[in-house]
């Protein structure tokens, strides 16, 4: 709610800025605090004001306000598109998981010392087998995903771990978005008119966004050891796609109309990525649920089998 606020605001305080109202015109409408339209800007890039510093030599205020809008757009875009809909199978997932877990501790163990027999039966045999692999599934992911996350978050292995997904798992989902939102800051630089050269410093600012700034920093050193525009970006750790539309704007001369098919592009690729993810994460929690479900009646059916032949 915060967030969308914060778009929203920011939103009218650009069309403001676009429209040609002052600062004092803009104060008014907005309501805002800052004695200056730099502090405005500045105050909304919040934790990140250094960024806005560091490139407000090369954008004007409104620049710098649209591109740091659309970054947050994307961030929210991203969060609204993925996160949210895995709260609802992951809820079912662990619940399962957990009522398998609380019914072998407590009903699994009086059943099984009420009927000895119940001991050998395979349906017994299947849940524990069952429980004890998806407990299995869970440790090693957890492990993989600590392991990734405190490597990501690490300067000091992170850009190792980005290349490395990007060279073993070609065009991944971290690769995808992350050309996207390099792309997308390329495109609004090129529309102001700033240099190649000075729109790769540009985005090697955004330290917020350390691989993004690999692919700038990457692609600068190329160009500094004396390759072509069309030869850094070939080597550049981005996915294949983006390499094929910037090779396509630079024969026919239209870099900015080939970027901006792409970030159309970009965002269909990540829908469709995101939609493949889901759709098999629901798939695996589905089936979880429904073996665990059946396991679950079939032990039920044990004692009140028992107890109805006894009548």
């Amino acid at each position: 709610m915060v967030n969308d606020r914060r778009l929203s605001e920011m939103s009218l305080v650009l069309a403001l800025v676009s429209n040609g109202c002052t600062y004092e015109q803009t104060k008014k409408i907005v309501g805002c605090k800052p004695n200056s339209l730099q502090a405005l800007v500045s105050h909304y890039y919040g934790k990140s004001e250094n960024v806005h510093n560091s490139i407000r030599k090369y954008l004007s205020d409104e620049q710098c306000l649209r591109i740091w809008l659309m970054i947050l757009n994307e961030k929210a875009e991203f969060y609204r598109k993925f996160l949210i809909k895995l709260v609802y199978p992951t809820f079912i997932c662990m619940f399962t998981f957990v009522s398998m877990i609380f019914f072998k501790v407590t009903i699994l163990s009086k059943i099984r010392t009420m009927f000895e027999f119940a001991s050998n039966d395979l349906t017994f045999i299947i849940f524990d087998v069952i429980l004890y692999t998806l407990l299995f599934i869970y440790l090693i992911l957890f492990i993989l995903l600590s392991f990734v996350q405190i490597a990501l978050h690490n300067p000091n292995t992170r850009n190792y771990v980005y290349m490395f997904l990007n060279s073993k798992f070609q065009d991944n989902l971290l690769t995808i978005n992350t050309t996207g939102l390099f792309s997308k800051i390329l495109l609004e630089c090129f529309k102001s008119g700033i240099s190649t050269q000075n729109s790769l410093e540009i985005i090697g600012k955004f330290s917020e966004f350390p691989f993004v700034t690999l692919l700038a920093r990457n692609c600068t050193s190329n160009l500094s050891n004396g390759s072509t525009f069309t030869q850094s970006v070939s080597s550049l750790e981005t996915d294949s796609s983006f390499k094929v539309f910037i090779q396509l704007g630079l024969y026919a001369n239209r870099v900015i109309e080939q970027l901006n098919n792409y970030c159309e592009f970009n965002k269909i690729l990540i829908e469709s990525r995101l939609k493949n993810i889901i759709t098999y994460y629901y798939a695996f929690v589905y089936i979880q649920f429904f073996i665990s479900s059946l396991l679950l009646y079939q032990i039920i059916q044990i004692p009140l089998a028992a107890i109805s032949s006894q009548i």
